[in-house]
């Protein structure tokens, strides 16, 4: 995007906050960021993160694993950082979901399951085990994480299956919880989860590069901190289940190990005093704050009028929209204005119906935006930023102040339908889904709001 006007807010705010939208991803996409951290100069690998800078040299092989939404560009990537230098890596691994799979000369790719994990995950899972227990002190392992990378690399415990790990996956998303939340049950169990991916990775020096789809960027919890330390525990883990209602529905094999953890040691993830993560390094490449940053520093300098209002949002959609509506019928400001938020919220899903977080939002906000601020001129976008919004080929929605007689002018029961968590279906009767191919990054939702008056 070229140029932001008063102008286009008031007469095109739908393609300005497209366009916005589409700047916030373009920042964090791997292409773009990656030569930012990582540079390779003769025979050595010079990494720099924030004020400290990391060079490795005198190493036998280097390999680099690829996991997540954004695996096969970040690939794509490092095969063009090593062509035609001193220095080369062995046969690498790429990981990806099914959207954006390609396949990479140099790399060992993976097309697997996301939102929900298939048998090709596991599969990926056991072929970078077996790649990672050959190498030793001096090789370098450099992994590159991005979001999706907890259904993309499936490797439950022994004593549980897939699909007995997909459905603990399904029971918790389905409740509300929290993605750290979810994360911490993930993590205990799985082989690979919780820093267990360093540990098979010992004693070989390990440099991580993270793009971060959760919110406050916590380490352990982006793709369930495959390369961290794990500050929970088992009884963690049997508290969250317990607080959201669900520890029994989950199968017994699940119930089981849980229970079987909390009184073995043994079987813990590794905590930040293991000796695994001497020689192992994490730097975090990309996040949603940089994304709503690079969207307000570009409204500042065209001379639009921008507020943050969360950059850290979290908590039920529901109440959020409401939350976000109140907050603008308090506040002073001067239309035209651009109010952004990031974040990652939560769907309590208590119907049938197809959606998303995303598509809730736009939704409830419009119908929560008729109802506290009739008078209220505005375009309102949220959307995930790897370009899909729940089991959904929609990023989310973008309404306007037209949107609720539009809803209700076709028969709709907007209030029934939200109840249903059947958004999809609302927002497509209007022409206000966002449809985007997958866009080979993911750090978590944006919200972007434009207000006429």
């Amino acid at each position: 995007m070229n140029t932001i006007s008063l102008n286009e807010v008031k007469t095109d705010a739908k393609k300005l906050i497209l366009d916005l939208f589409n700047l916030g991803v373009s920042v964090v996409r791997p292409k773009n960021i990656i030569t930012n951290f990582l540079e390779i100069s003769k025979e050595e690998i010079k990494v720099r993160d924030e004020s400290k800078v990391y060079i490795y040299k005198d190493f036998n092989n280097i390999i680099p694993i690829c996991i997540g939404k954004a695996a096969v560009e970040t690939a794509m990537t490092i095969k063009n950082l090593f062509d035609n230098k001193h220095v080369k890596f062995n046969k690498g691994v790429v990981v990806v979901n099914q959207e954006n799979y390609k396949k990479i000369d140099g790399f060992t790719c993976f097309s697997s399951g996301h939102p929900l994990p298939n048998n090709v995950g596991i599969e990926a899972a056991k072929f970078i085990e077996e790649t990672l227990r050959k190498t030793d002190e001096k090789d370098l392992i450099l992994i590159f994480i991005s979001g999706g990378g907890s259904s993309l690399l499936p490797y439950p415990v022994n004593s549980l299956s897939l699909n007995e790990k997909t459905l603990v996956n399904k029971i918790l998303i389905e409740s509300g919880a929290s993605i750290n939340e979810i994360n911490i049950v993930r993590k205990h169990l799985s082989k690979i989860k919780g820093g267990n991916l360093t540990k098979i990775c010992y004693p070989s020096k390990v440099h991580s590069f993270i793009l971060s789809d959760v919110v406050g960027d916590d380490l352990s919890s982006i793709a369930s901190g495959l390369t961290v330390p794990d500050p929970s525990t088992f009884l963690d883990a049997e508290k969250i289940l317990k607080t959201y209602k669900v520890w029994k529905k989950l199968p017994i094999n699940a119930r089981n190990y849980i229970k079987k953890g909390a009184n073995d040691k043994s079987l813990e993830t590794p905590k930040k005093n293991n000796k695994i993560f001497k020689n192992s390094k994490n730097t975090i490449i990309g996040s949603n704050s940089i994304s709503i940053n690079k969207i307000m520093n570009n409204c500042k300098e065209k001379n639009v009028n921008v507020i943050i209002w969360k950059k850290n949002l979290e908590g039920n959609v529901k109440e959020k929209s409401k939350e976000l509506v109140e907050y603008i019928n308090k506040i002073n400001f001067e239309a035209p204005v651009i109010i952004l938020s990031g974040g990652e919220t939560t769907v309590k899903v208590n119907g049938s119906g197809a959606g998303g977080r995303n598509q809730e939002f736009s939704l409830y906000f419009s119908f929560y935006a008729r109802k506290i601020i009739p008078e209220l001129r505005y375009t309102f976008l949220s959307a995930g930023t790897d370009g899909r919004d729940g089991p959904t080929n929609a990023a989310g929605g973008i309404v306007d102040q037209n949107s609720y007689d539009l809803i209700i002018n076709k028969g709709i029961d907007l209030e029934k339908e939200l109840n249903n968590n059947n958004s999809n279906h609302v927002l497509k009767e209007i022409n206000s889904l966002v449809i985007m191919n997958g866009t080979n990054t993911n750090v978590a939702d944006i919200q972007i709001l434009a207000i006429v008056k």
